[in-house]
């Protein structure tokens, strides 16, 4: 294990998103979505001695809304507060795109009535330039339940503090050793096995979800100046040595809030994966920014984490652990359908914990490296895998945590419509995700705190 690794697991923090359903998604922009069914996620938050995390807690006064943390504990489960039970009715993830976490663009597509199509230069059901995408500016179709909105569109957004007690430290997107790890990956689905109705066995799936989900971090590193810090102190949850509190971000239905310390990461998992292509290689993803006017192509190279492909582990007869366990735990059971099947399996057994079944991908350790590979927007299979590859990215960092100051996270999860593989595709899947935040000192120059001063 290399030096850098041995620093990043110093502490750990690890989200995560257990059973994260997407049904009947839209991929690329080329066709209007079906209609997704909701079936909601479950997100389960834990981590060590020296990194704590709280749930987002809220009291309106006057109109309006204060933000603090509740109790700071080694572990939390959303899914058991009630401010978060949005979480349960999330409806399937449809593509959007954002290079920054404040605009999302929903795309919009010719009908018959457009004058491109009664011209002919345009057919109806064509997508339309980026610039005459539709602009979510205030977080519209974030966790819609309605399945008919989120026909156009649909990400995940949510709240959580974090506070290292111990000592400064940045936060980076890591693979881990010990803990959940980061990932995503599809689940197995389950089918009917022969002529048996009620027997049934895993399959794997196209991968088409894996490639193009994305996982973000907005942070806000500003001091919050107004009376927040006196309703955490009354709330009861406030240590006396925590005397200041950092994150403030937009309302549902308020204006973007623009900040000079704003920093958004991206986490791009699978990044060698091609369903539909050439697996190993990576290729660029441009999404959609607002650049003061005008929707544009974004270069987002010093705010992305790439990891190589996760994989379902294989065992020694060839087979893949997951189904030797699953045939393991249904052995004698009938089920009257493989949504039984695979809810019995995935809640009840595994109870969503299927870290311990796959091999994790590398973090590339150097985004600006893999950036100075590329040839035509490709970094071929031969030149990925002469890269360095490390537990985290060393230039890329979430959070900068000061000691006993607690830091509010705005995280976001959604499928990415301008990557490569989001190619055209209506599937039904589920998807496991986790992540894991390391805290080390080393710096995105390379340079640890110590050697700054």
């Amino acid at each position: 294990m290399t030096k850098i690794a041995q620093k990043l697991i110093a502490s750990c923090l690890v989200l995560a998103i257990l059973t994260v359903m997407v049904v009947a998604v839209s991929f690329a922009w080329r066709t209007i979505s079906s209609a997704p069914e909701t079936r909601g996620i479950q997100i389960s938050l834990g981590g060590g001695n020296t990194i704590l995390m709280a749930p987002d807690q809220t009291k309106i006064e006057n109109g309006k809304i204060y933000h603090y943390p509740g109790k700071f504990n080694q572990r939390l489960n959303f899914n058991q507060y009630a401010q978060y039970d949005y979480l349960n009715a999330v409806t399937g993830l449809t593509p959007v795109s954002t290079a920054d976490g404040l605009h999302w663009y929903l795309p919009t597509y010719y009908d018959a009535n457009d004058e491109a199509v009664i011209n002919g230069s345009a057919v109806a059901g064509q997508l339309k330039p980026v610039s005459e995408f539709f602009l979510d500016s205030d977080l519209a179709y974030a966790n819609l339940t309605d399945a008919e909105a989120a026909k156009r569109g649909n990400y995940v957004c949510l709240d959580f503090w974090v506070v290292s007690p111990g000592a400064d430290y940045d936060l980076r997107i890591s693979r881990g050793d010990d803990g959940d790890g980061s990932f995503v990956i599809e689940l197995m689905e389950p089918v009917q096995d022969g002529n048996v109705s009620d027997t049934y066995t895993l399959t794997d799936t196209s991968g088409v979800v894996a490639s193009s989900v994305r996982v973000g971090f907005l942070v806000d590193h500003n001091t919050v100046m107004d009376d927040t810090m006196l309703h955490y102190a009354e709330s009861g949850n406030c240590p006396p040595e925590y005397t200041s509190l950092r994150g403030s971000y937009q309302e549902v239905g308020e204006h973007i809030k623009y900040s000079s310390a704003y920093n958004f990461t991206i986490y791009e998992p699978n990044g060698d994966l091609h369903p539909n292509g050439i697996n190993g290689t990576y290729t660029e993803t441009r999404p959609i920014a607002w650049d003061g006017g005008d929707a544009v192509l974004a270069d987002i190279r010093d705010c992305l984490t790439v990891q190589t492909t996760n994989k379902w582990s294989v065992g020694e007869t060839a087979d893949y652990y997951l189904q030797e366990v699953f045939r393991a735990a249904t052995v004698g059971k009938s089920y009257s359908s493989a949504t039984e099947a695979k809810n019995d399996f995935y809640r009840k057994y595994l109870q969503g914990l299927v870290h311990p079944y796959i091999d994790q991908g590398q973090f590339i350790a150097n985004t600006a490296t893999l950036y100075d590979a590329m040839e035509q927007g490709t970094v071929s299979k031969e030149a990925m895998e002469t890269l360095e590859h490390s537990g985290a990215t060393i230039d890329t960092c979430v959070a900068n945590l000061e000691k006993n100051v607690p830091q509010r996270i705005r995280m976001f999860v959604w499928i990415e419509g301008q990557d490569v593989d989001c190619a055209g595709i209506t599937t039904e899947t589920s998807f496991a995700l986790g992540i894991e935040l390391a805290g080390s000192q080393i710096r995105t120059n390379g340079k640890t705190r110590q050697e700054d001063s």
